[in-house]
């Protein structure tokens, strides 16, 4: 049978490709050795095989993963932290962190320790009551600062909660059960989301406060997002150049919030503690804040100090109080100084807000403060707005309190107010250069002014339609 050329063409091909796979093994390039590295491999860490010739574990162990050490140790040996010293010992730098419930207490004698709760609790069963719960050492043999507890809980009759050094964080922490300070840290320091409750219980026989506070910290210290319940002394407490934010105190034996000087309080909330709301020394700014129910004024505050839009509802003395400062071996300063900017007092036993000299109130409102005389008791009291001299109030309202609307001495200025249903004057005011102008009047039990307008720098009394002078009074 004869081949077509196109059949020779394709038979050639197939001969061709044959004897091309044929060449290629012959031109291949070598591979090499195959055969694993054995012990003697150059880099000893990245073996694949055991010296006896098995593949190199590559599982991690908890401690590479998450470096540090626990508590408490499996290690008979690790005598700091196997409980058998009847506490725990941390005594080097580092990590270190919980695996169950403690029921002994930890003391840290090093610097740069970091002790994670992880979620468990240091309680203590034990009768009477324990030593402190967790202690940075400080004293004749070393202070351990920059200490950090976080993530856990602390509870039972411990002496103490936490007690921390300088430069110290507290995060993430509920401390319960404690009748004394429950978290108590140096200078330069950090409390953070974190939670005290001690045992006191408002009532008869609960007794007064004592001589410690909930959260305490040293000087330049930050306290952010805490509350504070329960406790038989003083809610939160913080030294010079502390700043509080976003905190709360409820049913505290003693004030609910306490600050030296030059101190920093915003967007805190204070209720029913047995003294005074919130007490900060001189220079200190306090904002968007509130007091409600306390035994004492709600705001207490000393020399220029600034109060911006707080209010103060139900407290059993003045709502606002600002008190001289006192220098030890000098005299009193008498110039409060302090700035009011959109505050209310209402409902307080004493005056809505006392003050005495170089204060400044705008936009503010004082409302049904006062105490109405009970039989056989003393007078009835409560002003709105009580000050001294040379203070200035622009754009505030006063109305429905026991006493006068406005009581102030001499060298005031008194402009655009309003006092309405005062149980005595509208404006009861000294005689010498003070500026009554452009106010507002209905409905005061006594008159609207003392002494009588057109006297004493006080503007004359005009009707709204008829008033030729601007900086006149109107009464409505």
């Amino acid at each position: 049978m004869q081949l077509t050329s196109t059949m020779k063409t394709a038979s050639l091909l197939r001969h061709s490709l044959a004897a091309l796979t044929l060449l290629v093994p012959a031109l291949a390039f070598g591979q090499g050795q195959l055969t694993p590295p054995g012990p003697a491999f150059t880099y000893p860490n990245e073996r694949a095989l055991t010296p006896g010739g098995m593949p190199t574990p590559s599982m991690k162990t908890l401690m590479q993963i998450d470096a540090g050490e626990h508590i408490p140790s499996r290690d008979t040996s690790n005598v700091n932290l196997n409980g058998s010293l009847g506490y725990y010992l941390l005594a080097s730098p580092g990590r270190y962190y919980l695996t169950e419930n403690l029921d002994k207490n930890i003391l840290i004698t090093a610097e740069n320790v970091t002790l994670d709760l992880g979620g468990f609790e240091v309680r203590y069963t034990g009768a009477g009551m324990g030593p402190i719960a967790i202690e940075a050492q400080s004293g004749v043999a070393g202070t351990a600062n920059r200490t950090k507890v976080i993530n856990g809980r602390v509870r039972g009759n411990w002496t103490l909660g936490i007690k921390l050094n300088n430069d110290s964080v507290v995060s993430g922490v509920d401390v319960s059960e404690i009748a004394t300070y429950g978290i108590k840290v140096g200078d330069d320091s950090l409390v953070d989301q974190s939670r005290v409750r001690g045992p006191w219980v408002q009532g008869p026989g609960s007794g007064g406060p004592g001589a410690h506070s909930g959260i305490y910290t040293g000087k330049a210290s930050v306290i952010s997002a805490c509350s504070s319940t329960g406790i038989q002394g003083i809610g939160i407490q913080g030294q010079d150049n502390v700043r509080v934010v976003d905190c709360t105190v409820n049913d505290v034996a003693g004030c609910g919030i306490v600050t030296a000087m030059n101190a920093s309080v915003h967007g805190c909330a204070v209720r029913t503690c047995g003294s005074t709301g919130f007490d900060l020394n001189q220079g200190s700014v306090l904002m968007n804040s509130s007091a409600t129910g306390n035994g004492d004024p709600g705001v207490h505050v000393r020399n220029g100090c600034v109060i911006h839009n707080v209010s103060s509802f139900f407290n059993m003395d003045h709502g606002f109080w600002v008190e001289n400062t006192a220098v030890v071996g000098g005299p009193v300063v008498y110039d409060n100084a302090t700035n009011f900017v959109q505050c209310v007092a209402q409902q307080n036993t004493g005056d809505g807000f006392h003050a005495t000299s170089d204060c400044s109130f705008t936009h503010c409102t004082a409302d049904r403060n006062g105490t109405q005389q009970q039989i056989g008791g003393p007078p009835a009291s409560g002003d709105g707005f009580y000050f001294s001299d040379k203070c200035r109030l622009t754009n505030c309202v006063a109305s429905n309190n026991v006493a006068d609307g406005y009581h102030g001495n001499n060298g005031n200025t008194i402009d655009q107010c309003s006092s309405s249903s005062n149980g005595k004057f509208g404006v009861e005011v000294g005689s010498d250069q003070n500026n009554v102008t452009r106010n507002t009047f209905r409905s005061n039990t006594m008159a609207p002014v003392q002494p009588a307008p057109g006297t004493g720098g006080l503007a004359p009394m005009q009707s709204a339609s008829g008033a030729t002078n601007p900086f006149a009074n109107l009464p409505l």
